[in-house]
């Protein structure tokens, strides 16, 4: 089968549903298919709606095998103006034209001209991508695989998902032939919207234990500027609800009881986080020697990173997965997570990591507590959840699922408006 990945970025950014994503098409191969993953010019997520950050050139290249076309967003003036006109005229517009959907008519017009090219469409993570990929399935009779990758907090506290169901989100998935979860708990939101319980694959994400081979702390150390002889990572773009200000609050009241540690924020610093940053500066100076904010970590320096941890949080409660813990556990180490997404779907609290609400700086700061004074603890819980993603936790585990269900699909269903 050919087949269509559609994802707001791609390699070489690696964040969760970009890694996601190319691993399934970079596995598809493998299944005998043929794989083209159409994303934006986009690096930083602000590319995407204020033309201000990071961004790659358009065009075409390939990776591994795979094609990659980058289509390029525009940044129309009085954009908010617009968006609010398109939001009640256009088809899907109160979900595919809220912040931070892009503006990429080049992909559109693309999609119009490659008509019956692929058999498969598998869109990801954001409305505008499924958007375009339901509109591409009805007009070709392929099948559509959605991925929303849809994370609206703790199961008991949810958040609002900014407007995602506001439009034609919940049809599109009732019409896809395949709705990929990456949770129990996602799961069971879909169905609260009609989709149909036997079409849709609780999935989440994998590693490659390959890409830890090798890891040498002290490069990280050094790269980093890392000092002292524990280190707590965070590694994701830090927001507040990713957690980041409940770390960074967590952490200053251990050292004020005296725990020598060194936090390290890696990963991109989103916009409120910084200013929380910016406004806690003059207090933050005596503790700047064990506070490290690295910005953007290369691919490369990843493992580096994990492989200097003592200990890995990720309390967001943002992430529909949250792959950084099975990185955390294929390098061996500990994590303590929240109670969101697909994180109590594969922490089990006591035995390979511990869970804690979100914005619970009390129980979060005991948790860190616990594991930075127990090394053995510590080290018990890191190795059992090494043990657990070795054993189904490697992409080919999850991308082998993905496929093997594809198939199941492809014989008796072209989804795509049924």
């Amino acid at each position: 089968m050919r087949i269509l990945h559609i994802v707001h970025r791609s390699w070489p950014y690696h964040g969760g549903s970009e890694r996601y994503v190319l691993e399934h098409a970079l596995a598809s191969g493998r299944w005998g298919h043929t794989s083209t993953i159409f994303t934006t010019d986009a690096w930083d997520m602000s590319w995407l709606v204020s033309g201000k950050g990071r961004h790659m050139d358009p065009g075409s290249t390939r990776h591994d095998g795979v094609e990659i076309r980058r289509f390029r967003v525009l940044h129309p003036p009085a954009q908010s103006l617009l968006r609010a006109l398109l939001r009640r005229t256009l088809a899907g517009g109160p979900d595919r034209f809220y912040y931070p959907n892009p503006f990429v008519p080049s992909m559109a017009g693309a999609l119009r001209r490659l008509s019956g090219r692929f058999d498969v469409v598998h869109a990801n993570a954001m409305p505008f991508a499924l958007f375009h990929g339901h509109r591409y399935a009805v007009r070709n009779g392929s099948v559509l695989v959605s991925v929303p990758h849809l994370n609206d907090g703790e199961k008991l506290r949810r958040i609002q998902p900014l407007h995602y169901f506001a439009g034609r989100q919940p049809r599109i998935l009732r019409e896809s032939s395949l709705v990929v979860a990456q949770s129990c708990t996602e799961r069971e939101r879909y169905i609260e919207h009609g989709v149909d319980p036997e079409r849709i694959l609780v999935l989440g994400s994998g590693i490659d234990p390959g890409d830890f081979e090798g890891a040498e702390p002290r490069r990280a150390r050094v790269r980093f500027g890392i000092e002292g002889s524990s280190v707590v990572l965070s590694l994701t773009a830090h927001s507040l609800d990713r957690g980041s200000l409940d770390l960074l609050e967590a952490s200053r009241a251990l050292w004020e009881r005296g725990m020598d540690f060194t936090l390290v924020l890696a990963g991109p610093v989103m916009d409120d986080f910084r200013r929380e940053l910016d406004s806690r500066a003059a207090s933050l100076v005596r503790e700047s020697a064990r506070l490290i904010v690295t910005g953007y970590v290369r691919e490369e320096d990843r493992a580096d990173l994990l492989a200097s941890a003592d200990l890995v949080v990720q309390v967001s409660r943002q992430d529909a997965f949250g792959i950084v813990l099975l990185d955390a556990w294929a390098s061996g180490r500990p994590v303590i997570a929240g109670w969101c997404g697909g994180m109590p779907d594969i922490v089990q609290d006591g035995k390979n990591g511990f869970l804690v609400p979100f914005g619970d700086r009390t129980t979060l700061a005991h948790r860190m507590g616990l594991l930075l004074g127990d090394r053995v603890m510590a080290s018990g819980l890191g190795e059992t959840g090494r043990r657990m993603v070795l054993a189904d936790r490697t992409w080919k585990h999850v991308t082998d699922r993905f496929y093997s269900r594809l198939a199941e699909v492809g014989q008796g269903d072209t989804g795509g408006g049924r």
